[in-house]
Order: structure tokens, then sequence, then C-alpha cells
């Protein structure tokens, strides 16, 4: 799950925003980020994704581009080679292969729980409510951030390189449990564009097999 999940520590934009003070610690950094996002309506950026699969021994690397719009909505378009579209619009989670000609859609919350990073961009969580926040480092640029979740099942530890100037999210490292490391790094970074809507609206292509995810049993 974190393959999509780290999707989820999506982009900030960093046009138009004041240099701030350093922080003085895990929580201010937080707090400031999170007041960042509250305040954000939609966000663009491209993205490169490197994950390192410890079960192959590869490293896969992606190049796209992602949207973000509140509430509950994304859209990444990544291509490796092979190209993949993933579409959440508030409802339903929809991953597009065209090579495979298959369509997966589970629901939406389902796939984002509070404990995902993606969960307080899309308005459904908070990140000192559902993580335990500690600093992680800093260099010239960043505050990184190490995010753990509170509850839930043991899905791993996110890693996040925040800007000092603004509070946005530069880049994202995943540690799944299992040995796995997903980075992310974005660039090109736009805030509250007016990204349309239509983005956010998948439709399923002629012939394409639709896999539906199991309903979780609480």
């Amino acid at each position: 799950a974190w393959i999509l999940a780290l999707l989820l520590a999506a982009p900030g934009a960093s046009a138009g925003a004041a240099p701030a003070a350093k922080a003085e610690g895990a929580s201010e950094v937080v707090d400031r980020l999170q007041k960042r996002y509250d305040t954000t309506r939609d966000i663009t950026a491209n993205v490169v994704q490197e994950m390192d699969v410890t079960s192959f021994g590869k490293k896969f690397t992606s190049k796209g581009k992602v949207y973000f719009k509140r509430p509950g909505r994304m859209r990444w378009e990544m291509d490796d080679g092979q190209r993949q579209t993933i579409v959440a619009d508030g409802t339903s989670l929809w991953v597009y292969q065209p090579s495979e000609n298959q369509v997966y859609k589970a629901p939406f919350d389902q796939a984002f729980q509070s404990t995902t990073p993606v969960s307080f961009l899309t308005g459904i969580g908070r990140i000192a409510d559902d993580f335990s926040v500690a600093p992680d480092g800093e260099d010239e640029t960043r505050f990184y951030l190490r995010l753990t979740p509170r509850a839930g099942e043991a899905i791993g530890v996110l890693r996040l390189g925040v800007d000092r100037r603004n509070y946005d999210i530069l880049s994202a490292e995943i540690h799944d449990p299992i040995g796995n490391i997903t980075r992310l790094q974005f660039s090109d970074m736009k805030r509250d564009t007016g990204v349309d809507d239509a983005l956010f609206v998948f439709n399923v292509p002629q012939g394409a097999e639709v896999i539906e995810a199991p309903t979780q049993v609480e």
C-alpha cells in the first residue's frame, strides 16, 4: 500500500511565500506546514519517484506530474517507459495501467486512511494528530521530519524534507516494513492556479478490465 500511499506526500508551492524564521523544533515546523496546506486549494508539480525494491534487488525510476485539489482529489500521470495514471475523485481511487489494459479501483476511505501521508492534504487528517513527529536533521534549504503512525497497521516510516523558507514539502522518503524504500522529489511547484475539476474525473477506457479491491470488514 505504500507505493500508492506514498504518492501521498504531495508537493507544496513556493511562489509568493515570505521567508520564515528558523523553527525551534519539530512541533513548530509541523504547525507551519499544516497551516500552509490548510490554506491551499490546489497544487501542481513535476515529480521524480525512485523505488528500491528489496525482493527484486532493483531500482525503478519514473517521472511525471501530480495535481491535488481539496477536498480529497488528486491525479498522478507517471511514465517509466510504461504509463500509469492514478486518480482519486473523493469517492474512489483509480489506478490505470494502459500496458495491461487494467484498472484497479478501491474505495477512497479505504485507500487513504488518516495514517497515510496524503491525508492531511486531502483534508481527512492532521499530521500532529495522526503521527509521532521527530526532527531528523536539517541542511541549508530544508528541515527533515520523521513521521511514525500513532496507531494502526505498521505501514512504515515517512521522512519529509520541508522548505526552510516557506514550509512546503520538497521531498519524501518511505521505508516500509519489508525494507523497500521509495523517494519522491518535487519541482516546478505551483499553488492555487485553479486546477480544472475535469482532471479528477476518471472514465474507464473501453475494453479495460476493472479489478475492484475487496471491501475491508471491521
